[in-house]
């Protein structure tokens, strides 16, 4: 029997990150899926062959009952487990398990650290004050002689070096959480009188939705002959999220469509002509961004942390400075007149995904970390 690994995700993610537990599950090991916050709606299916917990989620207001709440939870699965290495996803849940860990010296751990969000990438008062709240504790679990951290970008993981949050000889990058290259197949651009920009995102002020918004309404007036749409459902897991009636002001003049949630990504990717990500939030490598390049489309979105991992500047799409619409608006008509232009870039896309975000080279990356961690 091979070593017992616990996995701890989000009731949102965890479909993203089976890749990796199935091939662990082939290699041997035993495995245990943690998964946090599941209620009557969410859809838990094709983990038959796991040993599944469903553990509490922290209440929308994060505070110090309902995080020792989860914490005593997850505490609690870690010692009826008792597995030799915890893997876990995002700064919350790898603050959520390193609490849980402390005092408990005989497990490695493993914390993918998939954007700096809120906490670490959002201007502002708020999110400072939280960090300087937290920074002890956020230090004390990072830090932990007994885990190693995985960084989605380089950017990432600098930053958390320079504010001394972790040490650099126990993180290590795998760029992005891969995608599958037999979901996501490159198809003709359909031959329609306008061309699709498609922006696909959770509905977060800071994806850059508005920046979106007025980039198409530019370009409609100057007209540009293009539809412009959003894929992305409400959100209520996110203190930046955006709301219906923000929403409904954003297309109440007709120029943007808002498709509302998309079940089926890459159907919806293979009617658009280009993907606009114009994103300034706290990224890993964004899932939009990877997708869009393996459908074969070129992407417009910022040079910013996490997003320029995607977009080598001019080869694939365009890189634009945060919060720039103007910049955003030129891109994007560059592309939309432009169908050769469209043509040549996706080709470079789908080149690149093939390159870097294959879903089983990065399962390979996180499996030969597996063996890393455990044998040190």
């Amino acid at each position: 029997m091979g070593d017992k690994l616990l996995y701890i995700f989000d009731h949102l993610d965890w479909q993203s990150r089976m890749p990796v537990a199935l091939a662990a599950k082939k290699e041997g090991y035993v495995i245990t899926i943690g998964i946090v916050g599941v209620d009557e709606n969410d859809k838990i299916e094709g983990l038959e062959d796991f040993h599944v917990l469903i553990l509490r989620k922290p209440k929308n207001k994060f505070g110090p009952f309902s995080v020792l709440r989860s914490v005593f939870d997850i505490r609690k699965t870690i010692r009826s487990v008792k597995p030799a290495l915890i893997h876990t996803v995002t700064l919350k849940y790898s603050f959520l398990v390193g609490l849980s860990c402390i005092g408990l010296r005989r497990y490695r751990i493993l914390y993918t650290i998939a954007g700096l969000g809120f906490l670490f990438r959002t201007p502002g008062w708020k999110p400072k004050w939280i960090r300087r709240a937290l920074a002890p504790l956020l230090k004390l679990v990072l830090k932990n002689p007994r885990a190693d951290l995985i960084f989605q970008n380089p950017d990432d993981r600098d930053l958390l070096v320079n504010m001394g949050y972790v040490r650099h000889d126990r993180t290590h990058l795998v760029i992005s959480s891969g995608v599958d290259l037999d979901k996501f197949i490159p198809q003709p651009e359909p031959e329609a009188e306008a061309p699709i920009a498609l922006m696909p995102t959770r509905l977060v002020h800071e994806k850059g939705v508005s920046v979106f918004v007025e980039a198409a309404r530019k370009l409609h007036a100057k007209g540009i002959k293009a539809r412009y749409q959003i894929a992305g459902g409400l959100t209520t897991h996110n203190p930046r999220a955006i709301s219906e009636a923000e929403m409904q002001d954003h297309i109440k003049d007709g120029v943007v469509e808002w498709l509302g949630r998309v079940d089926d990504m890459p159907a919806v990717l293979a009617r658009a002509a280009v993907i606009v990500y114009p994103s300034y939030y706290g990224e890993g490598v964004p899932r939009v961004t990877i997708e869009a390049c393996a459908a074969g489309r070129p992407v417009i979105t910022t040079d910013h942390a996490g997003c320029r991992e995607a977009v080598p500047n001019g080869e694939n799409g365009f890189l634009v400075p945060v919060l720039d619409i103007d910049a955003t608006a030129e891109a994007m008509e560059r592309l939309l007149t432009d169908k050769a232009l469209r043509a040549q870039m996706g080709k470079e896309s789908r080149h690149l995904a093939e390159q870097a975000f294959d879903v089983k080279s990065i399962v390979a990356q996180t499996l030969a970390l597996y063996d890393h961690v455990l044998k040190r």
